[in-house]
């Protein structure tokens, strides 16, 4: 679908979103919002954050975050975010029955292609399936690999970071709020390269141990006791979650929620850099404690954009390897190029990602990225369109996603 006339007001990414939508029945036990900040040639895309405490708000900073993202990466979807204020005790059918319901509220924006729900916190691929179900839209997709995806890129990132500062892996210590599906795949990541991990939290408390956790007994605790793992017994101290942030780790990952990182935080902080997987993680006073302390501050939209990039590429055949190649490769090289601009003229590192999400913007306002070009693939003949073969289609969007990446901050 092509909505050009709104895409064509996509020059940069508004303070205020496009509008919002609030359901609320006390008859079902249904509270959400629809934050729809902009929309593209394709319409829009966010998750939908399940959570008891979630509000519009933090639906309204994640949606805007989303539009900063789809901009930088020039991938023609306007940001949008939902949220769902529901207990985590419900049982399968009532969440069923509320997500199902969501989705017939919001079935119009869905239908017609406006609106694109996704996966996000506490919301897995079989949650979005019945919200689709509910708009009355039978969709066979992947949402769940998403979160492998985001932590990948975040990976790349703390990688780049580290080569910055010439950190080699077995000095370098990580941290990491909120370990949950990102925080975990990102765990082995960091494992494997040779790094070490001393402490990760969840909304429960934390688990540290200044010589490294064992990600193998963490991730088993996890699957065994959910949040409540840090209290299991295993090789490391169950201490409260507000210590995590001052064991002098060089690379801290926020995977939490928004503004989880406080000015009061930020000044407990003794790192390096800051590489959040987490959109929005930051209140603006913690920025600005963090540059008046000189520790890096890597904007989450960009770092966890292989949620948005990987999964597209995958869907269309692109390999493991593939993908990763792109992220810690072109996408670490681009982090790198980002910290060393950041450094040489003052600016933050998110002042100046944020201007490139308004070149991007700008791009597919003009119709200068985001159409398909008609070549000899796309010809007509007869009336009939050649179809271009999925793996002619994913190498071209990987020539793209390289060729931006290699271009960001050059």
């Amino acid at each position: 679908m092509d909505i050009s006339p709104c895409a064509a007001q996509l020059e940069r990414v508004s303070d205020l979103p496009l509008f919002e939508i609030e359901v609320d029945d006390p008859s079902c036990g249904l509270k959400g919002w629809l934050v729809v900040h902009s929309i593209g040639r394709r319409g829009c895309c966010g998750g939908v954050r399940l959570c008891p405490d979630v509000g519009r708000g933090e639906v309204r900073l994640l949606a805007r975050a989303m539009a900063y993202k789809y901009g930088f990466f020039e991938i023609a979807l306007g940001g949008a975010k939902a949220g769902l204020s529901m207990p985590l005790d419900l049982t399968g059918d009532e969440r069923n029955v509320l997500l199902a319901e969501f989705g017939r509220r919001i079935g119009p924006l869905v239908k017609s292609k406006v609106y694109w729900p996704w996966s996000d916190m506490n919301c897995s691929g079989a949650d979005v399936r019945k919200i689709y179900e509910g708009a009355g839209i039978g969709v066979d997709a992947d949402w769940d690999n998403s979160a492998y995806f985001a932590s990948l890129s975040t990976f790349a990132a703390l990688k780049a970071a580290a080569d910055h500062y010439r950190i080699e892996p077995a000095r370098c210590t990580v941290t990491i709020e909120g370990l949950g599906k990102v925080g975990r795949h990102l765990a082995v990541e960091i494992e494997r390269w040779g790094g070490r991990l001393i402490g990760a939290s969840t909304c429960k408390g934390a688990a540290v141990n200044c010589k490294g956790l064992d990600v193998g007994e963490v991730v088993a605790a996890v699957l065994r006791a959910g949040d409540d793992w840090v209290h299991e017994k295993g090789p490391w101290e169950t201490v409260d979650k507000e210590h995590l942030f001052s064991l002098g780790m060089e690379i801290h990952v926020p995977c939490a929620r928004v503004h989880s990182l406080t000015d009061r935080i930020a000044q407990s902080l003794n790192c390096r850099a800051v590489a959040p997987a987490a959109n929005v993680p930051c209140t603006p006073d913690a920025e600005a404690k963090l540059m008046e302390k000189q520790i890096a501050l890597i904007p989450g939209f960009v770092v966890n954009g292989g949620g948005i990039a990987g999964p597209g590429l995958m869907n269309m055949g692109a390999s493991d390897a593939v993908v990763r190649q792109l992220f810690l490769d072109d996408f670490g090289g681009m982090i790198r190029r980002m910290m060393q601009l950041s450094e040489k003229t003052g600016k933050s590192a998110s002042a100046l990602a944020k201007t490139q999400s308004n070149v991007g913007l700008s791009a597919l306002a003009a119709g200068e990225v985001g159409r398909k070009k008609r070549d000899r693939k796309g010809v007509r003949i007869l009336g009939k369109r050649i179809n271009t073969p999925r793996k002619v289609e994913m190498r071209r969007r990987l020539k793209e996603l390289r060729r931006l990446l290699n271009r960001r901050f050059s």
